[in-house]
C-alpha cells in the first residue's frame, strides 16, 4: 500500500436530509458522462475521466472486479479493508507495468480492498520503464511517453493548477473536488511522463437502498453496554449524571432515548455508515441535546445504536443539569469550581472581560477532556464540554 488516506468530510446539510450518515465526494454523475465500454474511443471530453491502455478503454470509477478482468493483478495484502468514506492507494500490475491504484469505499459498510470502487490510477516513467511497448492515451489525442508541454496546453487548455519544480512541471485540470487529472513533463525529456487520474464518486442510488435495508436491532457493541451505578470521583472515567441519568460515556443513543429523550429523526441520520459517525438531536424537559455519534460496528447501522461521546451543556442553549466526578457541574460557582479544578491538570486556555474558559486534560491522553466556561459577572458556570471515547 502506497499510502492510506481517510476522509472526513462532514456535510453540513446532512442533517437535514435524515438518510444516512456518510459523506459524499462527489455527487454520482456530475461529469454527466455515462459509463463506457472497454473497447472502443476515448470520449472528446476531458473531464471524461477515461484513459486508453492498451486498447482498452478506462472510465473512472470503476468496480475493481472490472478493473482486474483488464488483466490487472492486485499485489498488496489480502486481508486489508477499506472502512466507509476513506480510500487507499494500492499497487497493481499488468505484465510487468505497475500503477498505483486508488479503491475508495463510499458506501455504507466496511469491504475488502478488492471488492471496492477503482477512483483512479497512476503510472510514472519509473513504473513505466520495464513496459515500454505499453501505449497509454488520452482524450484529445494526448500519449503517455509522446505529448509535450505545448501539446497537453493545445488539447485541454490551460490547467487548474501549474507547478513548474526544477525536474519537471506538473499540470492539474481539476474538476470538481476529489475529481481531478493532473500530467507530470519531465524537464529533461520534454515529454508527458507521469499521470494521476482521480474521480471518487459516490453511487447515491446504491447507498440509498442499502440504507433501507439496514437492520434497527441493537449491534454487540450496544448489547454490551452496562450503565454505571454511581457517579464516584474519577473524573476520567467517563461517567456522568447527565439530565437526571447516568451514563457511561461513550453511551449509545438508544440509552438516552431509554431515559426520557425523544429524538428528533429530521433533525438526525437515519443510518450511519460503518466506523462512521452520525448526527443527532434529541430533547427532554423542553431542552435540545444535540451532537455526533459513532457507529462503533463496521456495517452500517440506525442512529439509535451508535454511542455518544461528548456531552454539552450551556445556560443559553441546552441547559440540562450535567454533573461530573468530583462535583464539577453546570452554575456551581467560580469559587466552588477552582479548588477542584487545583487537583486536576487544567490550564486557563483564555480570558476576556466577560468568561475565563478552561481546559482539563492529562498531557498525554486525548481520549477525555473538559472544556468549561465561567461567566464572570455571575461567578458561575455556563458551559460545560466533557469528551470520553
Amino acid at each position: 500500500m502506497k499510502k492510506k488516506k481517510i476522509i472526513m468530510i462532514l456535510l453540513a446539510c446532512s442533517m437535514c436530509l435524515g438518510t444516512f450518515g456518510t459523506a459524499v465526494l462527489a455527487e454520482e454523475g456530475e461529469t454527466e458522462v455515462t459509463a463506457a465500454e472497454t473497447a472502443g474511443e476515448l470520449s472528446d471530453d476531458i473531464y471524461s475521466f477515461q484513459l486508453k491502455l492498451d486498447g482498452d478503454v478506462y472510465q473512472f470509477p470503476m468496480s475493481c472486479e472490472d478493473f482486474m478482468a483488464l488483466g490487472w493483478t492486485y499485489v498488496e495484502d489480502e486481508d486489508v479493508d477499506i472502512s466507509p468514506n476513506s480510500y487507499s492507494s494500492f499497487r497493481f500490475t499488468k505484465g510487468n507495468l505497475e500503477a498505483y491504484v486508488d479503491l475508495f469505499n463510499l458506501g455504507l459498510n466496511t469491504l475488502p480492498a478488492t471488492q471496492c470502487s477503482v477512483g483512479g490510477m497512476s503510472i510514472d516513467a519509473y513504473q513505466f520503464k520495464d513496459a515500454p511497448e505499453t501505449v497509454i492515451e488520452f482524450p484529445k489525442g494526448l500519449a503517455f511517453n509522446v505529448s509535450t508541454l505545448d501539446d497537453v496546453k493545445a488539447a485541454w487548455g490551460e490547467p487548474s493548477d501549474t507547478y513548474e519544480g526544477e525536474n519537471y512541471t506538473e499540470l492539474t485540470y481539476e474538476y470538481d473536488i476529489y475529481q481531478e487529472i493532473s500530467f507530470q513533463i519531465d524537464a529533461e525529456t520534454g515529454v508527458l511522463d507521469k499521470f494521476d487520474y482521480e474521480n471518487l464518486v459516490a453511487d447515491e442510488e446504491a447507498n440509498a437502498a442499502a440504507a433501507a435495508e439496514v437492520s434497527g436491532e441493537p449491534t454487540q457493541a450496544v448489547l454490551a453496554y452496562e450503565a454505571p451505578t454511581e457517579l464516584g470521583d474519577d473524573i476520567r472515567s467517563g461517567v456522568v449524571d447527565f439530565a437526571g441519568n447516568l451514563y457511561q460515556l461513550p453511551a449509545p443513543v438508544s440509552v438516552f432515548i431509554e431515559n426520557g429523550f425523544t429524538l428528533k429523526p429530521e433533525d438526525s441520520d437515519a443510518v450511519v455508515a460503518g466506523d462512521y459517525f452520525g448526527w443527532f438531536e434529541m430533547i427532554k424537559d423542553g431542552k435540545e441535546f444535540r451532537g455526533t455519534a459513532d457507529n462503533l460496528d463496521p456495517n452500517a447501522t440506525t442512529i439509535e445504536n451508535c454511542f455518544v461521546t461528548e456531552v454539552e451543556v450551556d445556560s443559553y442553549d441546552a441547559d440540562l443539569p450535567l454533573t461530573l466526578p468530583g462535583g464539577i457541574s453546570n452554575h456551581m460557582s467560580a469559587d466552588d469550581l477552582m479548588p477542584i479544578l487545583e487537583t486536576l491538570p487544567y490550564e486557563m486556555t483564555s480570558d476576556s472581560d466577560d468568561y475565563t474558559y478552561y481546559t482539563v486534560k492529562d498531557k498525554d491522553s486525548s481520549d477525555w477532556s473538559i472544556n468549561i466556561v465561567v461567566n464572570k459577572e455571575d461567578n458561575a458556570v455556563t458551559t460545560i464540554e466533557y469528551e470520553k471515547r
